[in-house]
Parts: structure tokens; C-alpha cells; sequence
């Protein structure tokens, strides 16, 4: 029996498909929060320069054997201590370059820089 759709048109249609999907997923990724980890090591914040999103969840790890904080010198944020294996979250919500420290080391310093949120992400 021949198949009363063309050739062509089956390809086409296959192609519609497959864009959609694409599309669909594309979408599913744009809309999800956006998650940046910062690791406290050797007394250091890696990465010490970071840029994201506004509504970027950012969390610093310490991986170090003492305390560090992460204390926004704008005093938009401060964690307390972070002892060893311990984390902090914060949420990024307004524009600029926020310069942060560790209270307890003040050589420990790092700026992370949010930028208006992507409008593909919906924020």
C-alpha cells in the first residue's frame, strides 16, 4: 500500500517536529533559576571575579579547614561564619558590582558584578 502523504511533506512535517521540541526545551532551560557556586579555598574566593544574572542564586562553599564569611561591603549581605564543609546562599537581586570580604581575613576579598536578568529568562 503507498503512503498517501508524500515523501516531502512527511520530511517537513518530521522537521516541524523536531523544531518544536527544540524550541519547547529551549524554553523549559530559559525559565529555570540561573546557579553560580563559589568555593572559599586556601584563604581565596575562586572564582574572585564572577558576573550573573539578577535573580542568580549564587552559593559559596568553604573548603577550607577555618571559618570565612562572605560580607558584602555594601552590607547587603553577610553570611556569619561559614565553618568548614558549611555553605552560604544568597539570592541576587539588584544591579551593580558588589565588592565582598572575609571578616575574619582581610586580604580575602572578591567583587561579583549582577547584571540586568535576561529577558529569555523571564525575570
Amino acid at each position: 500500500m503507498r503512503n498517501a502523504v508524500p515523501a516531502d511533506a512527511r520530511n517537513a512535517l518530521r522537521a516541524a517536529l523536531i523544531g518544536v521540541g527544540l524550541c519547547a526545551g529551549a524554553v523549559a532551560h530559559a525559565g529555570s533559576p540561573q546557579e553560580l557556586t563559589i568555593r572559599m579555598q586556601k584563604e581565596s574566593f575562586v572564582p574572585a571575579n564572577a558576573s550573573v544574572a539578577a535573580g542568580t542564586r549564587i552559593t559559596w562553599i568553604n573548603g577550607d579547614t577555618i571559618p570565612h564569611s562572605v560580607t558584602a561591603g555594601d552590607n547587603g549581605f553577610d553570611s556569619g561564619a561559614v565553618l568548614p564543609g558549611k555553605s552560604f546562599q544568597w539570592t541576587a537581586t539588584t544591579t551593580g558590582a558588589i565588592a565582598y570580604h572575609c571578616i575574619f581575613h582581610p586580604s580575602m576579598t572578591a567583587v561579583l558584578t549582577v547584571r540586568a536578568a535576561d529577558k529569555a529568562g523571564g525575570k
